[in-house]
């Protein structure tokens, strides 16, 4: 699969803007605030229906507008598919969002997420290596959940049982018994989240086996990657639903005294985090900048080759400003990356000399009309 036909309307710092596209390898090139990066977090929203950058949908359209809309037509073995994400008061309904199919409006835009696969490198952020444990949470929620929609659903039903299991908690902290309410809640919280921890122990492993060779190609293979998950209830290797429901029964009972104490539930999926190394340097807390970009860089081109694995579908791989800090070797090495890709697209403030040859086949869209990032 690859993106055909980009339209941007309101979006961040464009007005109106157009892109064609074709598949194989793509160079953004364009100065500092010239509009790269929205174009990578637009084809990320059309995928997964959220910005890896705003936490409002307010927050992407154009200053001094009231609405906004990407729009993003997407071929797949010669069979065309348009998206449109709609935000503020071109949202249909009172979300702030909507988006539609071929122009059929989805009830909710959770159904729009898995038609199309990307796997996506920023700047901006590497806090799935140095951030909290619940930035790297994110990361595996938008990876499994582009391949699973039974996982988005877990994580729906997930989040429900533990707001209302904390109301009760709180209820009971405060002098007003509530017991009675607590146990459909434990049981809806042990359900969906035995079957969240199942989903990221597999995935984690299939995540590192590619991740790991990968860190070694483009990091040069001074170091070795390390990718373990840490889940809060741990079933001694036993990866089965049964046995972690069992395991975290057991856990919140252990934990009952003191999650009454504290009005809020100490134990599941929601404390769950992923253990980073090269060699025996914890990244997050002792990783260098370099280390933790490679890092970030091979989780995604692994995200990358698990989900053709499993979807059965190339990924669109959205690379954003990744030759900067790679030394000629290792970014020609990652740029040989495109040819196991349908589609690739990559940022970059300059065409780096020693790279041209690389790049003299690939596709370049220039920015440079747009004021601000």
């Amino acid at each position: 699969m690859y993106l055909k036909a980009l339209r941007l309307e309101n979006f961040r710092c464009y007005e109106t803007a157009e892109f064609e596209l074709p598949p194989g390898l793509t160079v953004v090139l364009g100065p500092n605030a010239s509009g790269k990066t929205t174009l990578l977090e637009a084809l990320y929203l059309l995928a997964t229906t959220t910005s890896p950058r705003a936490t409002n949908p307010r927050q992407l359209i154009r200053q001094g507008e009231s609405w906004a809309r990407v729009t993003g037509t997407f071929d797949r073995n010669g069979s065309p598919t348009t998206i449109s994400v709609s935000l503020g008061d071109a949202a249909e309904g009172s979300s702030g969002k909507s988006v539609s199919i071929d122009g059929r409006m989805l009830a909710s835009a959770r159904e729009a997420v898995g038609r199309v696969q990307v796997a996506l490198f920023w700047v901006g952020d590497l806090e799935v290596v140095k951030g909290a444990p619940a930035d790297r949470r994110r990361f595996l929620n938008t990876a499994i959940g582009q391949l699973s929609h039974r996982h988005l659903d877990d994580l729906a039903r997930y989040r429900r049982a533990l707001r209302q299991r904390n109301e009760v908690l709180r209820t009971i902290s405060d002098g007003r018994p509530n017991g009675q309410e607590l146990g459909p809640w434990t049981r809806a919280l042990v359900e969906a989240g035995s079957a969240i921890t199942v989903d990221r122990a597999e995935y984690t492993q299939a995540l590192a086996a590619e991740a790991i060779p990968l860190h070694a190609q483009v990091g040069g293979g001074a170091e070795e990657l390390s990718v373990q998950y840490r889940p809060a209830v741990s079933a001694d290797g036993d990866p089965s639903e049964e046995v972690i429901a069992n395991a975290f029964y057991e856990a919140l009972e252990a934990r009952h005294s003191d999650e009454i104490a504290r009005g809020t539930t100490l134990v599941g999926p929601h404390r769950d985090d992923l253990k980073l190394r090269v060699g025996t340097i914890d990244l997050r807390r002792y990783g260098s900048q370099g280390q933790q970009r490679t890092a970030a860089l091979a989780l995604t081109l692994a995200q990358a080759r698990v989900a053709r694995a499993r979807a059965e579908t190339d990924p669109i791989l959205l690379l954003d400003d990744c030759l900067s800090e790679l030394d000629t070797e290792r970014a020609g090495a990652m740029l040989d990356l495109s040819a196991e890709h349908e589609q690739m697209i990559v940022t970059s403030a300059c065409c780096p000399d020693p790279l041209g040859e690389r790049l003299a086949s690939a596709n370049v869209v220039a920015t440079g009309d747009c004021p601000m990032p």
